[in-house]
């Protein structure tokens, strides 16, 4: 067997601001709720309702989106420059046309919000967030788009820059459109959402801008005949498409999930309501760790089999699964340990505290499941394998999760602590089934056998 080259520092550097990139993203809803703490449980439930409803259509694009750390990786370290361009070019305007129609679906289902039995206290406050939050899609599925391209190119910290200045500037305006300052009233909710959309359009507009610059320096010496060349764009659509399908679907099986959970925790009480919210919050916001860990690991596979070095894909892939299972204890220690700590953050609500203090043990457990389901899927993605991915998660969520879920919930009276019971034995069963995927793929890149 040949020596490995390994370019840890690059890995690490890459893990590292994919990790932050995440994070970042995940803070502003963190500060969202933060900021609008004081207004009331029924505030938390239409922040949370919104943005449950927010993330679901967002699984329907990013799967297909995710497909570029695949394609885009490859090709730059195949020395495919071209390809590259063609990929990276398609996507952002595969990635428009997601945004475009996931802002239409979002203000749709926030105006018809009722039809999904949402508490009739928070329909028109979530029927007003959705439309305010629409136009953040171009943001989400965009920016994605410029970041796989900075990684690929050895610019990883552009993107996590950019976030840090979106958050800073999202907590600004927070303070002043929720809070009322600097002679602008009060907006509460109204004022979260606007600084959402405001800020994000900055984080795209500062990444797009560090994004053509790194490109332009990578193009500045090549012929006129490759930098200006026609694209087959609905050739790498198509390829980009057939890929990311059923990534989608993975996700949307999953989202959907957490989604449906949402929607029958909207029929509980204000408190169940709330304390579901928070806690999805935080364990969404600790879950950007190993997502950007999952990123990380599918740019670098993809790149190294581009160079053609299958040995490094699977060196990388033994790395990340062995720092996915270190976070995971880390992850679940942290739950437990402040639990009540972090739910004291979130409201002054004695009994969505109590009930939510539950909902992270539960949670301190299934961070060992969602943890692996995530990275094992990446590491599939990351070797081009993804067909398998939705057949796995929705047996998992769909036929095993959620059912035990409903029945603890309405017919053992267990209400929201049996929905996340049910969300949980869902997220290991998925872990399960990618797990075993993932060890037939190994096996092939080592050329045991072919697929």
């Amino acid at each position: 067997m040949q020596s490995i080259n390994i370019p840890a520092p690059k890995y690490r550097s890459i893990v590292f601001h994919s990790v932050v990139t995440f994070i970042g993203q995940s803070l502003m809803q963190v500060v969202d709720l933060l900021f609008c703490r004081n207004l009331g449980s029924e505030a938390t439930a239409t922040i949370g309702t919104s943005t449950t409803l927010f993330a679901w259509l967002i699984m329907i694009g990013l799967g297909v989106v995710s497909s570029i750390e695949y394609f885009v990786p490859k090709s730059i370290g195949a020395g495919n420059e071209e390809e590259a361009r063609g990929f990276f070019r398609t996507g952002i305007l595969v990635s428009l046309l997601v945004s475009f129609a996931c802002a239409v679906l979002l203000t749709i289902f926030g105006r018809y919000n009722s039809v999904l039995g949402t508490n009739p206290a928070i329909q028109e406050p979530v029927k007003l967030f959705c439309s305010i939050i629409a136009p953040c899609y171009f943001a989400v599925f965009v920016v994605p788009i410029f970041r796989v391209e900075l990684q690929a190119r050895g610019r990883p910290h552009d993107t996590t820059w950019a976030f840090v200045y979106a958050n800073i500037f999202n907590i600004f305006l927070n303070w002043v459109l929720v809070l009322g300052h600097l002679g602008i009233p009060a907006l509460g909710l109204k004022g979260s959402a606007w600084a959402n959309v405001i800020s994000r359009a900055g984080l795209i507009t500062y990444v797009a801008w560090r994004t053509f610059n790194v490109r332009r320096t990578v193009f500045r010496n090549r012929p006129a005949d490759t930098v200006y060349a026609p694209i087959a764009y609905w050739n790498y659509a198509k390829k980009i498409i057939k890929t990311g399908i059923p990534t989608s679907l993975h996700l949307l099986f999953e989202m959907g999930a957490f989604v449906c959970v949402g929607i029958l925790a909207s029929r509980l009480t204000a408190s169940q309501n709330a304390a579901h919210s928070i806690a999805l919050t935080i364990i969404s916001f600790l879950f950007m760790i190993p997502l950007g860990l999952s990123s990380a690991a599918t740019v670098t596979m993809s790149r190294a089999l581009g160079e053609g070095n299958k040995e490094l894909a699977l060196y990388l892939a033994r790395i990340t699964l062995k720092l996915a299972t270190i976070y995971a204890i880390i992850g679940s220690l942290t739950v437990v340990s402040c639990r009540t700590l972090l739910m004291h953050l979130y409201t002054v609500d004695a009994e969505t505290i109590r009930i939510g203090k539950g909902l992270l043990l539960i949670a301190a457990i299934f961070q060992f499941g969602d943890v692996m389901q995530v990275v094992l899927a990446a590491l599939l993605r990351g070797v081009g394998k993804t067909k398998d991915q939705p057949v796995i998660n929705g047996i998992g969520h769909w036929l095993i999760g959620l059912p035990i879920g409903i029945i603890l919930a309405f017919y053992f009276h267990l209400e929201i602590t049996g929905l996340w019971i049910g969300l949980c034995m869902g997220l290991f069963s998925v872990a399960f089934g990618l797990w075993l995927r993932w060890k037939k793929s190994r096996l092939a890149l080592m050329g045991v056998f072919k697929l």
